[in-house]
């Protein structure tokens, strides 16, 4: 039951973020500014996140433990900011399942080299043929697309 609950739990990560990048990318070009947009992406999830932590939905953190925490543990907030503004210029140019499949294929590629490596404090787990069938089969997936894509094109206009 508990990897059930994961598995529904990652899946609804996935459409939720491919929401945002929706949300986000007509954002931009509402206010003619990725970087507004990214702002306020992350000013409403900042503001949830503080109202959560306000109503004790969540323990409180111990801050004390900043001063040892490793500085790439930061890095998440910064490349959360870069994720959310590349993403709102991207979809436009691309379209969202384009843009989702690259990104999808993007982080197995970079999870596989960071379970291998055990980066990050992460456990390691072995790069396996599984996986990098996985991959390739994104891979087919983006190359497909784009060949519907270019069709599509072509027959509406």
């Amino acid at each position: 039951m508990d990897i059930l609950l994961a598995l529904l739990g990652a899946g609804s990560a996935g459409g939720f973020s491919t929401i945002g990048t929706a949300v986000n990318a007509q954002l931009k070009i509402i206010l003619h500014s990725p970087i507004a947009a990214a702002t306020i992406n992350f000013l409403v999830g900042f503001s949830i996140l503080t109202l959560l932590l306000g109503l004790g939905i969540f323990k409180p953190c111990n801050l004390d433990l900043l001063s040892i925490t490793p500085w790439w543990a930061f890095l998440g907030g910064l490349l959360g900011a870069i994720f959310v503004t590349l993403s709102t210029l991207i979809v436009p140019k691309l379209g969202l399942t384009t843009t989702t499949l690259v990104v999808v294929f993007s982080q197995m590629f970079m999870s596989m080299v960071i379970d291998q490596l055990g980066w990050f404090a992460a456990i390691k787990y072995p790069i396996t043929t599984p996986k990098i069938l996985g991959i390739a089969t994104l891979v087919i997936a983006i190359v497909i697309n784009q060949l519907d894509r270019n069709y599509s094109h072509k027959n509406v206009q």
